[in-house]
């Protein structure tokens, strides 16, 4: 889908409330309104699911059992709609230009308006209850640990450094209320949040913390980039508005629709999980942080923003695009300036893959591109493909390109063994290690064949040709991909998941001078699955409403 529209961000940032408008009001096609009443167990993702393809905005305006409020979703699902809620025209202009917004060295002291009456709901003492909030259950199998099924997505934890003041940092964090004002919150051991934590946690020191939920989308984008002061750098460039807290002496976004203020509880543990992580797969892994919620504080009516979990093109896209940037600005300075650098991370691939390639490159500058990608990247990406010339950027396209070569080995083969990948990669070993992998090829752009039958696909080339089948016993090609059963081998983007998510190049890459096989069939966790019965009902109730919905 399209996203024709025009924005001059240095005016002014999109609130929730005037991008839903400005949706309604230039690109309706971007949008679909839910007026039927949705369950909040699992429907809302149903809905997504079903309409992944077409891929638009979706408003809940009915939601059993919470009068007033309105629930939106899959904001950052489209590249286009994500460019456009920065700032920018197209996402290849935010690769190659959010890290100057993010790297931005100013820190101004942000205005805060202590007079402007920004929420009429404020909720505190007895009669808070995080469970009246509209908290979406996601995935049969979140939370099963503790039977507390629903998580709040959305949230970004906003806290003080506990080193200085004057620095206020907003990090993502998954949170899953396991209490009327208690929450058990996971922060990742890569970020501030995390060091703020530790810190509060050695001192044994409540930290205050706000969870925004639903402030102006461009603070998603700036909590992904793995930077701090996010607030000031977005009031230096954007005409954004802040309002005092209430209990917390945190600042708020003014146009901010939900606000939970609590404090970090650093004696407290609360093991939460599992949750559909982005790979696609059941996560278990939780820092068992707890939080007490003072206060909530709305807009009225409001619109509570849920972002969809696991694989889906937004969970990705927030936190992949932001870093795509600011990992190629660093590869940009580094290489000799000149050739031309593109490359590409797939959302199916979770950043544990990526597609590359050098326009008129010096002899080895390709195989430089490839290791700067792990270098800069190195908690992610395992799988790297770069073309010497110009080249599509996608998984068949490197599959046949690799077939192209005349041997396996050398100079177009570089496999680092027993190297630091992230915690959610699947296949990593019991010491949390992977192999890492970069193939350089020569492909000239082209067509090449693709052919389906017998359980296989073939896809042929003049020069060498691809096989990607569920049996070994077919694998007579020059490169070969097995993948198991559950696996739709016609589906470019299941194929290249695969190899992302299950298979680690220290132990499941056979390569021989003349051959090269995939095993993508290694063991991983669950797939993130709704419970019976859901998906058939609201499939059923689309179709009876069909019209709404195309």
């Amino acid at each position: 889908m399209e996203l024709n529209l025009a924005l001059n961000a240095k005016e002014y940032a999109f609130s929730i409330r005037t991008y839903i408008d400005n949706l309604r009001k230039n690109d309706s096609s971007e949008i679909i309104e839910i007026e039927d009443k949705v369950n909040l167990n699992y429907e809302t993702t149903a809905y997504y699911l079903y309409l992944r393809k077409q891929n638009p905005v979706l408003l809940f305006r009915n939601i059993e059992q919470y009068n007033g409020f309105s629930l939106v979703t899959n904001l950052f699902g489209s590249e286009e709609r994500v460019a456009y809620l920065a700032g920018f025209h197209s996402v290849e202009e935010v690769i190659e230009k959010w890290s100057l917004v993010a790297n931005d060295t100013g820190s101004e002291p942000i205005a805060v308006n202590y007079k402007r009456e920004a929420f009429p709901k404020k909720i505190k003492g007895e009669e808070l209850n995080l469970f009246d909030l509209p908290i979406p259950a996601h995935y049969s199998t979140d939370g099963s640990k503790t039977g507390y099924n629903r998580y709040i997505t959305s949230g970004l934890t906003t806290t003080r450094d506990p080193e200085n003041d004057d620095i206020i940092n907003l990090s993502f964090a998954r949170i899953q209320p396991f209490g009327r004002n208690r929450f058990a919150f996971d922060a990742g051991s890569h970020g501030h949040l995390w060091k703020y934590l530790s810190i509060s946690k050695e001192r044994m020191e409540k930290l205050k913390m706000t969870v925004l939920i639903g402030p102006n989308p461009i603070f998603y984008l700036l909590a992904a980039s793995f930077i701090d002061n996010e607030f000031a750098k977005a009031s230096k460039i954007f005409n954004i508005n802040f309002c005092k807290g209430y209990l917390n002496d945190l600042p708020v976004p003014c146009d901010t629709e939900i606000a939970i203020e609590a404090e970090f509880m650093p004696d407290e543990a609360f093991d939460e999980g599992p949750f559909a992580e982005y790979a696609g797969y059941v996560g278990y892994d939780s820092t068992k942080f707890v939080a007490e919620a003072k206060s909530i504080i709305m807009k009225k009516n409001p619109i509570y923003y849920d972002i969809q979990p696991s694989n889906s093109g937004e969970h990705v896209n927030l936190f992949s695009i932001p870093r795509s940037s600011l990992v190629m600005r660093s590869i940009r300075e580094a290489l000799p300036k000149g050739p031309v650098y593109q490359v590409k991370w797939p959302h199916y691939g979770g950043r544990f893959i990526a597609f590359g390639y050098v326009d008129k490159p010096e002899p080895g500058l390709a195989k430089q591109l490839g290791i700067s990608i792990l270098g800069s990247d190195p908690l992610w990406n395992k799988f790297v493909f770069i073309n010497e010339g110009k080249a599509g950027l996608d998984i068949e396209t490197a599959l046949v390109n690799l077939a192209q070569e005349s041997h396996f080995g050398g100079s177009n083969v570089t496999r680092i063994s027993g190297s630091f990948v992230i915690s959610s990669d699947p296949t990593r070993d019991k010491e949390g290690r992977s192999g890492k992998v970069v193939f350089i090829t020569g492909g000239k752009l082209g067509a090449f064949k693709k052919e389906i039958n017998d359980g296989r696909v073939l896809l042929k080339s003049r020069k060498g040709s691809v096989l990607i089948s569920h049996e070994r016993e077919f694998e007579n090609q020059k490169v070969n991909v097995i993948v198991p059963d559950d696996i739709d081998i016609k589906d470019p983007d299941q194929i290249g998941w695969a190899i992302a998510t299950r298979c680690n190049p220290d132990t499941d890459i056979e390569l021989e001078k003349e051959r090269i096989t995939f095993l993508a069939t290694r063991k991983v966790p669950p797939v993130a699955e709704l419970p019976n019965g859901i998906k058939k009902k609201i499939e059923r109730r689309i179709r009876l409403l069909s019209g709404r919905f195309h």
